[in-house]
C-alpha cells in the first residue's frame, strides 16, 4: 500500500533542486524554482536566503541585498538571517542600510560600530573594509582592516593571562590548545585576509600617490618677494583653518558619544575616543615600510599559502630586493607549479631585470645567484618563448582557469610574444566553460579585453552575461 507524501514534499523537492541547480552554476533555472516556493509558503526564510545566495552569485548583488533583508523583516529575532542581510547590504554598497540592521543585535552606548569593535566582530569589520576600498576611501578602509589586525594583537597579548590559571587550575589540555593557537594565530584566515588587504592598499598608494592640495606649499622660487609673502601668509591661514577643522571633528565625536551615553550612565563604559576615524594619519606613513612588514608576518606564519609569497614577491621587488623576490618566486613553485600569479609575477621578474638601471644591480655575488638560478624558473627559455610555450599549453587545456588565461594573454601582449587576436583568443576561445571563474576573475578578463578593443570587449561582456545572467 503506497504512502500519501505530506503537503511540503513537493515544495521541498522545489527547494533542493534549486540548491542543485545552485551548485551546477545554473541560476536562473534554480531562481525559477526558488520563487515558486515563495508564492507557495511566503513566510519561509531559508527560501529568500537561497534565493539571495543564487542572485548574488548570478552577479546582482543589489537585488540579493534586497531579497534577504525582505527575509530578515520576516522574523526580527533571527541573529543569523541579520547577519547575512547586513553582509549583502556591505557588498551591495549600501553602509548606512547595513550599520542599521547590525545595530538591531548592539548595545547602543554610542556608535554600533564602536560596540562590535569592543566585541571583536571581525567579519562585520572585514566586510565594513571591503566596502570601504570598494568605494575607494582607502584610508577608512585602512582603518578597519587595521581594527582586525589589533584584535589578532590583543588575542596575542591576551594569553599571558591565562598561563598562570591553565596551570593552577590543571586544564593542561585547554592549555596545550591554548599555545598550539597561539603558535598560528598570524597565519589564521582572516587575519591573513586583513594584512592583505593591508598590503594591497599600500602599495596602491605607493604606485599611485594621493596628495591633499590643502596641505601641499605653493612653490615660491618664480616669485616676487611681495607675491612670496602674500603666498605664505594664505598658506599659514589655510594650514590654521585645517587645523581648526579637525580638532572641531574631534570634539563633535567627543561630544556626540558623550551624549548618546548620557541616558544609560551606570551601565555604559567609557569609551576610547577613535581620533582618525578617516584613517588620514595611516595614509601618511611610509607605505613601503608598512607593506614589507606586513608581508614578511604572512611568509613567515603562513608559508604554505600562495599569496604569501606573491605579496612578499611584490614588496621586494619594489625595494629592489631581487635576491629576495627569486626567493619568493621559488617559494611559489614548490607550492603551486601552475599558479597564474606564479606565471605573472616570473615575466614580471624577467622584464624587470632586462630593464633595470645598472645602479639597483645587486652585489656581484647575488647578480650570479640570479643568473643562474633564475633560468631555472622559465626551463632555460628566452622570455618570448617561455610566454609562447605557456599560451600553447593553455590552449591545449580547456580546463586551464581563467586567472591563468588572462595572465597569459596579458603576457603575450606585454612581451610581443603574440598578437591582440592571439590574446583575445585565449579568453575567448574557453567559452568561460573552464576553472576559476567568477565575477571577480570576469571582472579582471574584462577590464583586459578592453584594452584589446570595443569588439573583443563586447564578446567578452556577452559570455559573461551569459554565465552570470543577473550581472549589470
Amino acid at each position: 500500500e503506497e504512502e500519501e507524501a505530506g503537503p511540503g514534499a513537493l515544495l521541498w523537492s522545489w527547494y533542493l533542486r534549486a540548491v542543485l541547480h545552485e551548485q551546477a552554476g545554473e541560476y536562473a533555472e534554480g531562481l525559477s524554482l526558488i520563487d515558486r516556493c515563495i508564492d507557495h509558503t511566503p513566510t519561509a526564510v531559508d527560501f529568500y536566503e537561497l534565493k539571495a545566495r543564487l542572485l548574488e552569485a548570478g552577479g546582482d548583488v543589489g537585488r540579493a541585498a534586497d531579497v534577504v533583508d525582505a527575509g530578515r523583516d520576516l522574523d526580527h529575532q533571527d541573529r543569523y538571517i541579520n547577519n547575512l542581510a547586513t553582509r549583502l547590504l556591505m557588498r551591495a554598497g549600501r553602509e548606512d542600510d547595513a550599520r542599521d540592521r547590525i545595530a538591531m543585535f548592539t548595545r547602543h552606548e554610542g556608535d554600533p560600530e564602536r560596540n562590535l569593535y569592543d566585541m571583536q566582530c571581525v567579519w562585520y569589520e572585514l566586510e565594513l573594509a571591503d566596502c570601504c576600498r570598494r568605494k575607494g576611501d582607502l584610508g577608512r578602509g585602512l582603518r578597519k582592516y587595521m581594527a582586525v589586525i589589533k584584535h589578532y594583537q590583543d588575542f596575542h597579548d591576551d594569553q599571558f593571562d591565562f598561563h598562570a590559571y591553565c596551570i593552577r587550575k590543571v586544564t593542561l589540555r585547554s592549555y596545550c590548545d591554548l599555545l598550539r593557537f597561539e603558535d598560528d594565530i598570524w597565519g589564521l584566515p582572516l587575519y591573513g585576509r586583513a594584512a592583505e588587504a593591508v598590503i594591497g592598499i599600500h602599495l596602491h598608494l605607493l604606485d599611485n600617490p594621493v596628495v591633499d592640495d590643502r596641505e601641499v606649499e605653493p612653490d615660491y622660487s618664480n616669485m616676487t618677494p611681495a607675491e612670496r609673502k602674500k603666498a605664505k601668509n594664505i598658506a599659514r591661514k589655510k594650514k590654521k583653518k585645517l587645523e581648526q577643522q579637525r580638532k572641531e571633528s574631534a570634539e563633535d565625536a567627543r561630544a556626540k558619544d558623550g551624549k548618546n551615553g548620557n541616558s544609560n550612565k551606570k551601565k555604559a563604559k567609557p569609551h576610547v575616543i577613535d581620533e582618525d576615524p578617516e584613517g588620514k594619519e595611516l595614509l601618511k606613513l611610509d607605505h613601503l615600510d608598512e607593506a614589507r612588514k606586513y608581508a614578511t608576518i604572512l611568509a613567515r606564519h603562513a608559508p604554505r599559502r600562495v599569496s604569501s609569497w606573491a605579496w612578499q614577491y611584490d614588496v621586494s621587488i619594489r625595494r629592489g630586493k631581487y635576491l629576495m623576490a627569486l626567493q619568493a618566486l621559488f617559494k611559489m613553485r614548490g607550492i603551486s607549479p601552475t599558479s597564474h600569479e606564479l606565471f605573472s609575477r616570473t615575466v614580471d621578474f624577467a622584464q624587470k631585470l632586462a630593464s633595470r638601471p645598472a645602479e639597483q644591480k645587486c652585489s656581484e655575488a647575488a647578480e650570479g645567484v640570479i643568473s643562474s638560478e633564475f633560468p631555472d624558473l622559465m626551463s632555460g627559455e628566452s622570455l618570448p618563448d617561455f610566454v609562447a610555450s605557456a599560451a600553447r599549453d593553455v590552449k591545449s587545456d580547456p580546463l586551464s582557469s581563467l586567472p591563468m588565461r588572462t595572465a597569459v594573454a596579458k603576457a603575450l601582449v606585454s612581451t610581443g610574444a603574440g598578437s591582440k587576436a592571439d590574446a583575445a583568443a585565449l579568453i575567448l576561445d574557453s567559452k568561460l566553460n573552464t576553472r576559476g571563474v567568477d565575477m571577480e576573475t570576469c571582472r579582471a578578463a574584462l577590464d583586459f579585453m578592453g584594452t584589446l578593443g570595443s569588439d573583443n570587449k563586447n564578446a567578452m561582456a556577452a559570455l559573461v552575461k551569459a554565465r552570470f545572467p543577473f550581472s549589470k
